[in-house]
């Protein structure tokens, strides 16, 4: 989590004020309440005077965007983190924050891929990706909310990784769909679909023997760590790959062929 205005960094460095602040940002524009805000910075139960301790990081992170801003401190207490209630709302417009741009990015790159235009589909969802900077959070202590939010983040960027290799394919960009399969398989090694479209783009590079290992590979981790085997359909794509004489309308509806 990094925070800046005008170029300056003003990320807070205490650990507490950060981990409230990357809560709020998380959840920006609802309403977090003193209770969640509570049990997220103390797991274990918090003490006596958490109640006042969170009042005091709050009106710190509050001086700390007042004096960033230009604004005073009653602005910023009304106009952007705002006590709601029992709780608090950061009010953020949609270009001051990664997050709504990138899931913006990521659904037109699917309205892309739907109307049938990979390859700006390719760009668009490439665009989206570059604006991750590595697993959310990371700077911050995570409680159970924060843990969900990186969760949710790291599904997200997972789900747009497939769409890209998927748009990548249907461009017939095969070596590039190759490299971002094997980066996603390392750290993704049970996933099936990503190793479906190793296995296709492997294939579409005329690199068949491979894409039959890669099979072989996953099967053999699903049964010695998992006792499963790979889906019906994961087992269909290597039963064609295997053919001498394939059946290519398969292969061209996944992608496959040339």
């Amino acid at each position: 989590m990094d925070v800046h205005e005008q170029g300056r960094d003003i990320t807070p460095t205490a650990p507490k004020q950060r981990q409230v602040l990357a809560l709020l940002l998380a959840r920006a524009n609802r309403r977090v309440s003193v209770g969640t805000l509570l049990t997220e910075v103390w797991e274990n139960g918090p003490p006596r005077t958490a109640t006042t301790a969170l009042q005091t990081y709050i009106g710190s992170i509050r001086k700390t965007l007042a004096a960033a801003t230009g604004a005073t401190v009653r602005a910023v207490a009304e106009q952007r983190l705002v006590t709601d209630g029992t709780g608090y709302v950061l009010r953020l417009a949609d270009d001051e924050c990664d997050r709504p741009r990138f899931e913006q990015l990521v659904l037109e790159g699917r309205t892309l891929m739907t109307g049938n235009d990979p390859l700006r589909a390719t760009a668009v969802l490439g665009s989206a990706l570059a604006m991750w900077r590595g697993a959310p959070f990371c700077n911050v202590r995570l409680g159970s909310q924060l843990s969900a939010q990186a969760r949710v983040l790291n599904e997200a960027h997972l789900a747009a990784c497939e769409v890209r290799v998927e748009a990548l394919l249907r461009s017939r960009r095969f070596p590039e769909a190759v490299c971002e399969s094997v980066e996603l398989i390392e750290e993704h090694p049970y996933h099936e679909n990503l190793h479906a479209q190793l296995m296709r783009a492997l294939y579409a590079s005329g690199r068949r023997a491979a894409a039959l290992e890669t099979y072989q590979s996953l099967r053999r981790r699903m049964s010695d760590d998992l006792g499963i085997a790979p889906s019906p359909n994961t087992r269909t794509l290597h039963h064609v790959m295997l053919q001498d004489l394939p059946d290519q309308r398969y292969l061209a509806l996944s992608g496959a062929v040339r």
